[in-house]
Formats: structure tokens, C-alpha cells, sequence
């Protein structure tokens, strides 16, 4: 189950200057897709757990609490749902920034 994160990704942002916002909101997108495109060629688990923990890392950024999420994840698809999720309420609040 997933949860609305996107008052959290608004607050991240608040944080940063007008000219600040739109390039960290670039970056933030760009590894989010750089995430999803390598999750879907995963072959092995040192490269899933590779990736889980860029997107812990990401999620600890955001201050989201996901920690426990995403160390349950244990096949690529799982772990592509989530970032999909995550990437989908991002774009969803760009319009805000």
C-alpha cells in the first residue's frame, strides 16, 4: 500500500529559494528515472540492493520515512511500483514550484 507523499515533497522544496527549486526539482526527477530504467534490466540482487539503497537514500533526503518499505522489497518489480510512485506524486506537484 502506498502512501501520499506529496505534502512532504511540497515541504522539501519550500525550503529552497524560487531559483534553487527548479533545478534541485530536475535532479530529483532525473534519478528517479535513472532508478526506474535500471530497475527494469535488474539481474541479480547486488544490483536490486544497489538500487534500493539509492532510493533510500533519496527518501531519507525527502524526509520520508521508508526505510522498513523498501528493506522488505525483494524482486524488481516491487522495487519498480515504488519508485514509480514515488516519481508519479512528484510530477504531480511541479506545476507548485
Amino acid at each position: 500500500m502506498f502512501v501520499d507523499i506529496s505534502d512532504n515533497v511540497r515541504h522539501f522544496f519550500w525550503h529552497y529559494s524560487q531559483e534553487r527549486r527548479l533545478p534541485l526539482y530536475q535532479a530529483l526527477v532525473g534519478e528517479l528515472v535513472n532508478i526506474s530504467s535500471k530497475t527494469r534490466l535488474v539481474e541479480n540482487n547486488d544490483q536490486l540492493n544497489a538500487l534500493k539503497h539509492q532510493l533510500k537514500g533519496i527518501c531519507r533526503y525527502l524526509s520520508l520515512e521508508f526505510d522498513a518499505r523498501i528493506e522488505v522489497i525483494t524482486r524488481h518489480q516491487q522495487l519498480y511500483c515504488m519508485v514509480e510512485h514515488i516519481h508519479g506524486q512528484v510530477v504531480a506537484i511541479a506545476d507548485e514550484l
